[in-house]
Protein backbone atom coordinates (compact mmCIF):
# COMPACT_ATOMS: atom_id res chain seq x y z
CA UNK A 1 0.00 0.00 0.00
CA UNK A 2 1.41 3.38 -1.15
CA UNK A 3 1.44 5.96 1.56
CA UNK A 4 -1.14 8.36 -0.75
CA UNK A 5 -3.76 4.69 -0.13
CA UNK A 6 -2.65 4.45 3.62
CA UNK A 7 -3.34 8.48 4.34
CA UNK A 8 -6.41 8.25 2.44
CA UNK A 9 -8.51 5.78 4.47
CA UNK A 10 -8.07 8.26 7.66
CA UNK A 11 -9.09 5.57 10.36
CA UNK A 12 -6.16 6.65 12.82
CA UNK A 13 -4.79 10.17 14.36
CA UNK A 14 -1.66 9.56 12.39
CA UNK A 15 -3.34 8.39 8.63
CA UNK A 16 -5.72 11.64 9.42
CA UNK A 17 -3.12 14.18 9.65
CA UNK A 18 -0.53 12.55 7.01
CA UNK A 19 -3.75 13.47 5.08
CA UNK A 20 -3.83 17.38 6.35
CA UNK A 21 -0.21 17.39 5.38
CA UNK A 22 -0.54 16.00 1.39
CA UNK A 23 -3.51 17.79 0.90
CA UNK A 24 -1.98 21.16 2.44
CA UNK A 25 1.49 20.36 -0.15
CA UNK A 26 -1.17 20.24 -3.27
CA UNK A 27 -2.34 23.65 -2.42
CA UNK A 28 1.36 25.34 -2.07
CA UNK A 29 1.52 27.77 -4.98
CA UNK A 30 5.00 27.16 -7.09
CA UNK A 31 6.20 30.60 -7.91
CA UNK A 32 6.74 31.35 -11.74
CA UNK A 33 11.18 31.21 -12.12
CA UNK A 34 11.29 33.76 -14.77
CA UNK A 35 13.97 32.34 -17.51
CA UNK A 36 13.46 28.96 -16.49
CA UNK A 37 9.64 28.64 -16.69
CA UNK A 38 9.84 30.62 -19.92
CA UNK A 39 12.08 28.00 -21.37
CA UNK A 40 10.09 25.30 -20.44
CA UNK A 41 7.19 26.74 -21.93
CA UNK A 42 8.98 27.15 -25.33
CA UNK A 43 9.80 23.73 -25.14
CA UNK A 44 6.53 22.28 -24.38
CA UNK A 45 4.53 24.54 -27.44
CA UNK A 46 7.89 23.07 -30.18
CA UNK A 47 7.83 19.79 -28.80
CA UNK A 48 3.62 19.25 -29.09
CA UNK A 49 3.59 21.79 -32.29
CA UNK A 50 6.35 21.91 -34.79
CA UNK A 51 8.58 18.34 -33.51
CA UNK A 52 5.13 16.68 -33.46
CA UNK A 53 3.77 17.57 -36.89
CA UNK A 54 7.24 16.69 -38.27
CA UNK A 55 7.31 13.31 -36.24
CA UNK A 56 3.63 12.42 -37.89
CA UNK A 57 4.97 13.72 -41.10
CA UNK A 58 8.29 11.75 -41.19
CA UNK A 59 7.01 8.36 -39.28
CA UNK A 60 3.38 8.08 -38.84
CA UNK A 61 2.07 9.52 -42.58
CA UNK A 62 4.60 6.61 -44.74
CA UNK A 63 3.07 3.89 -42.12
CA UNK A 64 -0.06 5.10 -43.08
CA UNK A 65 0.53 4.76 -46.58
CA UNK A 66 1.74 1.14 -46.35
CA UNK A 67 -1.43 0.37 -45.29
CA UNK A 68 -3.95 2.27 -48.04
CA UNK A 69 -4.98 0.90 -51.22
CA UNK A 70 -4.65 4.74 -52.45
CA UNK A 71 -3.63 8.09 -50.43
CA UNK A 72 -4.04 11.79 -52.57
CA UNK A 73 -1.55 14.39 -52.06
CA UNK A 74 -1.43 16.57 -49.08
CA UNK A 75 -2.68 14.11 -46.07
CA UNK A 76 -2.07 16.23 -42.80
CA UNK A 77 -1.78 13.95 -39.77
CA UNK A 78 -2.16 15.36 -36.12
CA UNK A 79 -0.58 13.62 -33.73
CA UNK A 80 -1.02 10.08 -34.07
CA UNK A 81 -1.99 7.52 -36.81
CA UNK A 82 -5.53 5.46 -37.53
CA UNK A 83 -5.28 1.84 -35.84
CA UNK A 84 -6.34 0.15 -38.89
CA UNK A 85 -7.85 -3.71 -38.02
CA UNK A 86 -9.16 -6.44 -40.02
CA UNK A 87 -9.37 -7.11 -43.89
CA UNK A 88 -9.63 -3.60 -44.53
CA UNK A 89 -9.70 -1.47 -48.06
CA UNK A 90 -8.29 1.96 -47.48
CA UNK A 91 -9.01 5.18 -50.02
CA UNK A 92 -7.74 8.28 -49.33
CA UNK A 93 -8.34 11.25 -51.37
CA UNK A 94 -6.53 14.53 -51.67
CA UNK A 95 -6.14 16.81 -48.60
CA UNK A 96 -7.37 14.43 -45.77
CA UNK A 97 -7.20 15.60 -42.53
CA UNK A 98 -7.20 13.29 -39.98
CA UNK A 99 -6.53 14.14 -35.82
CA UNK A 100 -5.41 11.97 -33.27
CA UNK A 101 -5.97 8.74 -32.56
CA UNK A 102 -9.06 6.71 -34.41
CA UNK A 103 -9.97 2.99 -35.18
CA UNK A 104 -10.76 1.98 -38.34
CA UNK A 105 -12.67 -1.48 -38.48
CA UNK A 106 -13.34 -3.87 -41.21
CA UNK A 107 -15.94 -6.09 -38.90
CA UNK A 108 -18.09 -9.31 -39.29
CA UNK A 109 -16.89 -11.84 -41.89
CA UNK A 110 -13.36 -12.12 -42.92
CA UNK A 111 -14.36 -11.07 -46.04
CA UNK A 112 -12.93 -7.24 -47.82
CA UNK A 113 -14.60 -4.42 -46.59
CA UNK A 114 -14.22 -0.69 -48.24
CA UNK A 115 -13.53 2.61 -46.60
CA UNK A 116 -13.09 5.17 -48.96
CA UNK A 117 -12.55 9.31 -47.57
CA UNK A 118 -13.21 12.01 -50.40
CA UNK A 119 -11.35 14.81 -50.62
CA UNK A 120 -10.73 18.04 -48.98
CA UNK A 121 -12.61 16.06 -46.00
CA UNK A 122 -11.46 15.84 -42.31
CA UNK A 123 -12.05 13.38 -39.29
CA UNK A 124 -11.49 14.10 -35.44
CA UNK A 125 -10.21 12.99 -32.56
CA UNK A 126 -10.95 8.98 -30.96
CA UNK A 127 -13.28 8.55 -34.38
CA UNK A 128 -14.78 4.64 -34.93
CA UNK A 129 -15.34 3.75 -38.12
CA UNK A 130 -16.59 0.31 -38.37
CA UNK A 131 -17.35 -1.22 -41.98
CA UNK A 132 -19.89 -4.48 -41.90
CA UNK A 133 -19.42 -3.80 -45.80
CA UNK A 134 -18.47 -0.68 -47.06
CA UNK A 135 -18.17 3.13 -45.78
CA UNK A 136 -17.85 5.98 -48.34
CA UNK A 137 -17.48 9.48 -47.08
CA UNK A 138 -17.98 12.48 -49.79
CA UNK A 139 -15.62 15.64 -50.29
CA UNK A 140 -15.42 18.50 -48.18
CA UNK A 141 -17.21 16.65 -45.04
CA UNK A 142 -16.54 17.30 -41.44
CA UNK A 143 -16.68 14.49 -38.64
CA UNK A 144 -16.01 15.75 -35.71
CA UNK A 145 -14.09 14.13 -32.52
CA UNK A 146 -15.56 11.02 -30.77
CA UNK A 147 -17.79 10.27 -33.80
CA UNK A 148 -18.78 6.47 -34.89
CA UNK A 149 -20.58 5.26 -38.31
CA UNK A 150 -21.03 1.72 -37.12
CA UNK A 151 -21.66 -0.21 -40.37
CA UNK A 152 -21.66 -3.31 -37.84
CA UNK A 153 -23.90 -4.52 -34.74
CA UNK A 154 -21.55 -7.10 -33.26
CA UNK A 155 -23.81 -9.13 -31.91
CA UNK A 156 -28.01 -10.97 -32.14
CA UNK A 157 -30.90 -9.83 -30.78
CA UNK A 158 -31.71 -12.80 -29.37
CA UNK A 159 -30.38 -13.37 -25.82
CA UNK A 160 -29.27 -16.80 -26.35
CA UNK A 161 -27.62 -16.68 -30.04
CA UNK A 162 -25.76 -13.92 -27.71
CA UNK A 163 -24.56 -16.40 -24.96
CA UNK A 164 -23.74 -18.89 -27.94
CA UNK A 165 -21.20 -16.61 -29.53
CA UNK A 166 -23.31 -16.67 -32.43
CA UNK A 167 -22.77 -13.85 -35.28
CA UNK A 168 -25.79 -11.20 -35.46
CA UNK A 169 -26.92 -12.65 -39.31
CA UNK A 170 -26.87 -11.21 -42.81
CA UNK A 171 -29.00 -8.11 -41.19
CA UNK A 172 -26.56 -6.90 -38.81
CA UNK A 173 -24.20 -5.03 -41.49
CA UNK A 174 -24.96 -2.73 -43.89
CA UNK A 175 -23.15 0.23 -46.61
CA UNK A 176 -22.77 3.85 -44.68
CA UNK A 177 -22.64 6.81 -47.04
CA UNK A 178 -22.20 10.29 -46.16
CA UNK A 179 -22.08 12.73 -48.94
CA UNK A 180 -19.95 15.88 -49.82
CA UNK A 181 -20.08 18.77 -47.62
CA UNK A 182 -22.18 17.20 -44.92
CA UNK A 183 -20.91 17.90 -41.02
CA UNK A 184 -20.98 15.61 -38.47
CA UNK A 185 -21.17 16.43 -34.97
CA UNK A 186 -19.56 15.24 -31.74
CA UNK A 187 -20.21 12.02 -30.44
CA UNK A 188 -22.67 11.19 -33.13
CA UNK A 189 -23.29 7.93 -34.09
CA UNK A 190 -24.58 6.60 -37.31
CA UNK A 191 -26.06 3.26 -37.71
CA UNK A 192 -25.33 0.82 -40.61
CA UNK A 193 -27.30 1.03 -43.83
CA UNK A 194 -27.58 5.01 -42.88
CA UNK A 195 -27.11 7.88 -46.06
CA UNK A 196 -26.10 11.24 -45.15
CA UNK A 197 -27.33 13.62 -47.51
CA UNK A 198 -25.14 16.21 -49.03
CA UNK A 199 -24.58 19.21 -47.24
CA UNK A 200 -26.94 17.76 -43.99
CA UNK A 201 -25.82 18.45 -40.78
CA UNK A 202 -26.02 15.93 -37.81
CA UNK A 203 -26.17 17.79 -34.14
CA UNK A 204 -23.72 16.63 -31.74
CA UNK A 205 -24.77 13.51 -29.48
CA UNK A 206 -26.70 12.31 -31.95
CA UNK A 207 -28.08 8.41 -32.93
CA UNK A 208 -28.81 8.35 -36.67
CA UNK A 209 -30.83 5.11 -37.65
CA UNK A 210 -32.80 6.36 -40.54
CA UNK A 211 -31.30 8.31 -44.64
CA UNK A 212 -31.26 12.21 -43.62
CA UNK A 213 -31.65 14.17 -46.58
CA UNK A 214 -29.40 16.79 -48.06
CA UNK A 215 -29.29 19.84 -46.55
CA UNK A 216 -31.27 18.43 -43.57
CA UNK A 217 -30.49 19.32 -39.66
CA UNK A 218 -31.15 16.55 -36.94
CA UNK A 219 -31.07 15.87 -33.70
CA UNK A 220 -32.06 13.69 -30.73
CA UNK A 221 -31.90 10.08 -30.57
CA UNK A 222 -32.87 8.75 -32.17
CA UNK A 223 -32.18 11.72 -34.47
CA UNK A 224 -35.31 13.69 -36.22
CA UNK A 225 -35.23 16.77 -38.54
CA UNK A 226 -35.29 19.62 -36.65
CA UNK A 227 -34.38 22.35 -39.13
CA UNK A 228 -33.68 22.93 -43.00
CA UNK A 229 -31.10 24.92 -44.19
CA UNK A 230 -31.37 26.93 -47.48
CA UNK A 231 -29.72 25.85 -50.26
CA UNK A 232 -26.41 28.10 -51.04
CA UNK A 233 -25.90 29.88 -54.13
CA UNK A 234 -24.92 27.13 -57.06
CA UNK A 235 -26.29 24.63 -55.02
Amino acid sequence: MGLLEWAQRRETPAQRRAWELLKSGARVDIPVVPGIHHLLLAERRFRKGPLRLLWSKLYHEPLLRLQCERVGPGLLLFEDMPKIMGNLRVTLGARVRLNGEQVWMAAGSGAVKTLEIGDDTGIGHRTELVAGDSIRIGRHVLISNRVCLLGYVGHPTDPYARARGEPPGEDGAGPIVVKDYAWIGADSIIMKGVTIGRGAIVAMGSVVKMDVADLAVVSGNPARVVWQVEPPEGW
